[in-house]
Formats: C-alpha cells, sequence, structure tokens
C-alpha cells in the first residue's frame, strides 16, 4: 500500500502535488528573496501542527525564535495554538551547545540536535531555513558530497523535510556571468517547490508556484498563483495580463 502523503493544509497546493508531500521526502522550496519561502513554509508546519498535531520542527538558521515568532504572528498565525507541537531551534541555541571557540563539527551539533528532538517530542515535518545559511555555518569543503550526505541523514531522520533554498537570478540581462549549471540541491532533493515574482502589468507582481520536480507523485508542473490575504494562503489560477 502506497504511504499517505502529508497535506500540506495550503488552499489548492494539495491538489496540485496530487494529495500532498509524499512522506520522508527532502523537499526544496526555492525562490528569489520576497516570495514568501519562509512564511509558506511556516504556515505548511502550522496547519499539520494545529489540524493533525503533528510534530513539527522549524530550524531558523537566519532569525531567533521570539524574532520569527513575532514575525509569524504579525502574518496572522495563532502561535499560542501550536506551541505544543511546533517547535523553533535557532541558530543561537545551537550555537551555546557547541560552546565559543569550538573546534568540533557544526554539523555534527545540528545532526545531534534534531536526533534528541526526535527521541524527545518526534519529528514528523522538519524545516530547515535556509541552505546558504546551513552551509556558510558548517563550512562546507565539498558542497556536493556534504549535501548528499545531509540529504541521506534526513531521510533516515524519518520525518518530512523542507530546505529552504535562494534562486538564482533569472535576470540574464546583466551579463555578469554565464549560465550556471543546475545547482547540486536541485538534483539530490526528492522534490521542488519554486516561488517566483511575475510581472503582470508594469506595476503589479504576482506570487507564482510550481511543483518543479516531486518524485513519487503524479503532479501538476506549471504556474498557479499564491495569494497570501488574511493570515492565509491560496493556490487559484494564474491572472493574465
Amino acid at each position: 500500500m502506497e504511504p499517505k502523503k502529508i497535506p500540506t493544509f495550503i488552499d489548492g497546493l494539495d491538489e496540485l502535488l496530487g494529495g500532498g508531500l509524499p512522506p520522508g521526502h527532502v523537499v526544496l522550496v526555492s525562490g528569489l528573496p520576497g516570495t514568501m519561502k519562509s512564511t509558506l513554509t511556516y504556515a505548511i508546519l502550522h496547519g499539520n501542527a494545529r489540524r493533525r498535531h503533528a510534530k513539527c520542527l522549524y530550524v531558523s538558521l537566519e532569525q531567533t525564535r521570539p524574532s520569527l515568532e513575532r514575525q509569524m504572528s504579525s502574518m496572522g498565525f495563532d502561535i499560542e495554538a501550536v506551541r505544543g507541537d511546533l517547535h523553533i531551534v535557532d541558530v543561537g541555541t545551537i550555537q551555546k551547545e557547541i560552546g565559543k571557540g569550538s573546534s568540533k563539527p557544526w554539523m555534527e551539533f545540528l545532526r545531534r540536535t534534531l536526533t534528541t528532538k526526535k527521541d524527545i517530542d518526534g519529528v514528523d515535518l522538519l524545516a530547515i531555513d535556509s541552505l546558504e545559511a546551513l552551509e556558510v555555518l558548517a563550512k562546507f569543503e565539498d558542497r556536493r558530497t556534504e549535501l548528499f550526505r545531509f540529504f541521506e541523514w534526513l531521510r533516515d531522520l524519518g520525518g518530512t523535510t523542507l530546505v529552504l533554498a535562494e534562486a538564482s537570478s533569472d535576470a540574464p540581462f546583466l551579463g555578469l556571468e554565464p549560465p550556471q549549471p543546475r545547482r547540486d540541491e536541485t538534483f539530490l532533493a526528492d522534490g521542488i517547490l519554486e516561488l517566483k515574482m511575475h510581472p503582470i502589468s508594469d506595476v503589479e507582481v504576482q506570487r507564482r508556484v510550481r511543483i518543479l520536480k516531486m518524485r513519487g507523485s503524479h503532479h501538476r508542473t506549471g504556474f498557479s498563483a499564491l495569494v497570501f490575504e488574511d493570515g492565509r494562503f491560496q493556490v487559484t489560477p494564474v491572472i493574465s495580463p
């Protein structure tokens, strides 16, 4: 029997995904700054914590826990409603565990932190925000090999993981460098949710989302509009110019 998929609780997104996220997958949430990667990812964890009492863990490597909670509260999310099921671990917490001046590998402490959380509370859904911050903190030397090992370790952890990643700019007119080959994580991840800002007039842009890749799923591949109003996301057909 095929494992039951993990709902996102984002109106319209589960339909695009063919029912939800396949369990155990490592999925990239990719986009330029301003495409609401963090908010969409948090919304998926928040919905699962609130409606399924799933055990969710958001690892913030760019913001402190109070800062992230204030941001999400201002966006309309009820932080207290999921306090018992959605936990946030920030980079400061991990660095305190490591200690100043420690020569021990940073990734070792991250893995230990996640393993401890899994053993104590369980981890059904995990978010890593972001891949770029992880790369800097962990001082990757052989990027592809270290990402491969980390993604395999995340799969072995047993939950479903959302990894936030910055997309490279699609503005070829800058002419600063030739097109780059696809980055390692796009090959190594099981799925990719791609977010972008699309101009629909001279003064308006529309957020859009598509499932660029999702192993083991029959999913749609075209872009849809991603609308955020009153603390809720909705995926709808695109608005044509």
